[in-house]
């Protein structure tokens, strides 16, 4: 699939639309689409008429795809890259606390009580949630969070498209994981980036 993206001011011409055809024909994509901001003239409808390519506005590109990248990238990346933080901020207490000396107990705990909510968040976004509850929450999530939350980026909180609130999460999640990694194995000072 190829796509074209016009952030224009004005309608998209039929030539626009008759040079992308030879474009996705000559480069051997089964499917192209030409998404556009202001629209499309009618000669440039008629163009696309009967052939593999498909005009839409920004607004219906992401209503076709959004499911599909959220089932097959959103949810499953989360899974893998913040599972870690999940299990850590999870009630049960990890079986390595017991052994922690009091003042480890409480800065792991201190931790954790940093990062449940966190934790939480990143839950509602993985396939498990979806056993759940099958929507995925709506975005953003300031007020659906509680007014205590310490620590969370305003930028997650505010963020309105799932791709931005991804490339926020992921990497804050995986710090988080860290600190409360390196509060539950204080002997360990480093962990690879996989975990």
């Amino acid at each position: 699939m190829f796509c074209e993206c016009k952030l224009w001011k004005s309608s998209i011409p039929k030539t626009v639309i008759h040079a992308f055809r030879t474009v996705v024909e000559e480069g051997g994509a089964h499917v192209g689409c030409v998404i556009a901001s202001s629209g499309f003239q009618r000669r440039a409808l008629a163009a696309a008429d009967l052939t593999n390519l498909r005009l839409v506005t920004w607004p219906e590109f992401q209503a076709e795809f959004e499911g599909t990248w959220i089932e097959n990238h959103l949810r499953p990346e989360v899974m893998k890259r913040l599972d870690a933080l999940m299990e850590l901020v999870e009630p049960l207490l990890p079986r390595a606390f017991n052994e922690l000396s009091e003042p480890a107990k409480a800065k792991f705990l201190e931790l954790r009580e940093r990062y449940w909510e966190l934790g939480a968040i990143a839950m509602m976004f993985t396939p498990y949630f979806k056993m759940i509850h099958p929507d995925l929450s709506d975005l953003p999530l300031r007020d659906r969070v509680s007014s205590d939350a310490t620590g969370m980026p305003d930028a997650l909180l505010d963020a309105t498209a799932y791709g931005d609130f991804l490339d926020i999460l992921i990497p804050f999640g995986k710090q988080a994981a860290a600190e409360l990694r390196a509060a539950l194995h204080p002997q360990t000072t480093r962990f690879s980036d996989s975990e």
